[in-house]
């Protein structure tokens, strides 16, 4: 199994003087590649050259939905020949997820970059949050999100601390979208979730023995903790995840 940190946990880290010895680091700590949260001002074959000097694999870039809405093809191309293979969406706005008055546009817009996206090679998915999973009639909005576009072009990144956050069972949940997920965020936190507090993973409440088996149907599995937590920088959250993940898968 494939294991990848996003970058955003070490965003503090990432001035253009810094990069280097971040993703070096990175590598040195566990991880066999990163997602990044966006082109950082550089071009993709910029980006995959700095990943991949430090040992590295860019398989994913997060994109907004600016991004999505622009169909840019050249930059697609771009990402395409850097290596790519995932293009999650960060995340939605509230007037962009089921129920809002932007929904139906959304996903035309989504429809339409996914497309393109396909033709080359690469996969459109989402990045839940716990807003995502409101009640949207019998279902949650994120449910009618991927219930409004086919599976060949579009999946989910499951995140499972917002999983647990948004009262979600986050086991039951890759086990309903099995196939759909190659890339699923690990991230752990307290017991009253997310908002309240963030843990490196394997020390906070999430139950991984039950989570775990059911990953077995990805690609990556991509820790990410948004802040750091119990005196530790972000490097050292880092570095727990991935020992106790490898030990554990």
């Amino acid at each position: 199994m494939k294991l990848a940190l996003q970058i955003y946990t070490l965003r503090s880290y990432l001035s253009a003087d810094r990069v280097k010895d971040t993703l070096r680091r990175v590598r040195e700590t566990g991880y066999d590649g990163v997602e990044w949260f966006g082109l950082m001002g550089y071009a993709p074959a910029q980006l995959a050259k700095l990943t991949e000097d430090a040992g590295l694999l860019m398989f994913s870039v997060h994109r907004s939905f600016d991004d999505i809405g622009s169909c840019n093809t050249d930059e697609l191309d771009a990402l395409a020949a850097a290596g790519v293979k995932y293009l999650p969406i960060g995340w939605l706005p509230e007037e962009r997820l089921a129920g809002g008055p932007l929904f139906e546009e959304t996903v035309a817009a989504i429809r339409r970059y996914a497309k393109e996206a396909k033709k080359r090679g690469m996969y459109v998915m989402y990045h839940n949050h716990d807003f995502d999973l409101k009640p949207y009639g019998a279902r949650t909005r994120l449910d009618a999100l991927l219930a409004a576009l086919p599976e060949d072009l579009f999946g989910a990144e499951p995140d499972t601390c917002w999983l647990y956050s948004g009262g979600v069972d986050p086991a039951a949940y890759l086990k309903k979208y099995d196939g759909r997920s190659p890339v699923i965020h690990l991230k752990d936190c307290v017991r009253e979730g997310g908002r309240s507090g963030f843990m490196p993973v394997g020390h906070g409440v999430l139950d991984w023995n039950a989570i775990l088996p059911e990953c077995g149907g990805a690609d990556w599995l991509c820790v990410e903790q948004d802040e750091p937590s119990g005196g530790l920088d972000a490097f050292e959250c880092a570095r727990l995840s991935a020992e106790f993940l490898r030990k554990a898968l």
